[in-house]
């Protein structure tokens, strides 16, 4: 596990006007940036941080409002998630990063894309939803049933997580709890707000995109392969909505060979 008791990495916690964020970093060479999911932390990229850290000088965030970094007391937009993100850089001395995301920080990426386009040497989207606000509302008894309630069963997240061990099962309602049904609800509230689909037609920023052939954002993939070139998406066969968890070596070679790709 990730952690201060680690001499590898770096543990700390950068202040941001009215909000405090929580990360880890480690490694040297150009800055790569991680965004987990909704409800996850910096434990999620557990797994190939080390990898990615021998090429990359890595900061993974917990997202305002959940990991250990503070808690929201307001509604978040996905420019304000951006925001965020840039204004972390700036604490941190980075003029530039690749910046990668898994689900709702994939959609951070587009925001830091539209918003902050100078700050971007790439964007990787990884099972990033790319869907409208119908789409959402459409879905949202499902969305309701999956992020309102931070507690699931062993079974329930072997569902969603290949290679789930006790372990692993921990510390998702671990990192659930800490984020609680609000901050979660409050990000999906955010997703309906954001034209994910405008965002990635507009983005002038070098994108990537890394899929599970497995993973519940398949209704995104036409989106994708029309504003990518095929080598710019990936689908790694057999995961699902966490290839970094699923499959770490695979998921650090398209990694590596998305950012060596710029």
């Amino acid at each position: 596990m990730v952690g201060s008791s680690d001499p590898r990495w770096k543990e700390g916690f950068t202040a941001l006007g009215d909000t405090r964020l929580h990360y880890v970093e480690a490694g040297q060479g150009e800055p790569l940036i991680l965004l987990h999911s909704n409800g996850s932390s910096v434990f999620e990229f557990q797994f190939v941080i080390e990898d990615l850290a021998r090429r990359h000088h890595v900061y993974a965030i917990d997202l305002p409002g959940q990991g250990d970094s503070d808690p929201l007391v307001h509604h978040w937009t996905y420019p304000m998630y951006a925001r965020a993100v840039a204004a972390f850089m700036d604490e941190h001395g980075l003029a530039q990063a690749t910046v990668l995301g898994t689900s709702i920080g994939g959609v951070i990426c587009l925001a830091l894309a539209e918003h902050h386009p100078e700050r971007m040497r790439a964007v990787i989207l990884v099972e990033t939803p790319i869907r409208s606000a119908q789409a959402w509302a459409d879905r949202w008894a499902y969305v309701e049933s999956n992020f309102a309630l931070p507690i699931q069963t062993f079974d329930n997240v072997a569902a969603r997580v290949g290679n789930l061990t006790p372990a692993l099962h921990q510390r998702w309602n671990i990192d659930r709890s800490k984020a609680g049904a609000h901050a979660m609800m409050d990000a999906m509230w955010g997703l309906r707000g954001y034209d994910a689909p405008q965002g990635l037609a507009r983005s002038r920023v070098p994108t990537f995109a890394i899929l599970g052939s497995k993973g519940p954002v398949g209704d995104g993939l036409d989106a994708l392969r029309q504003a990518l070139p095929p080598d710019r998406l990936a689908i790694m066969e057999g995961c699902g909505h966490f290839p970094m968890i699923e499959d770490p070596a695979r998921f650090v070679e398209h990694v590596e060979r998305y950012t060596g790709s710029r």
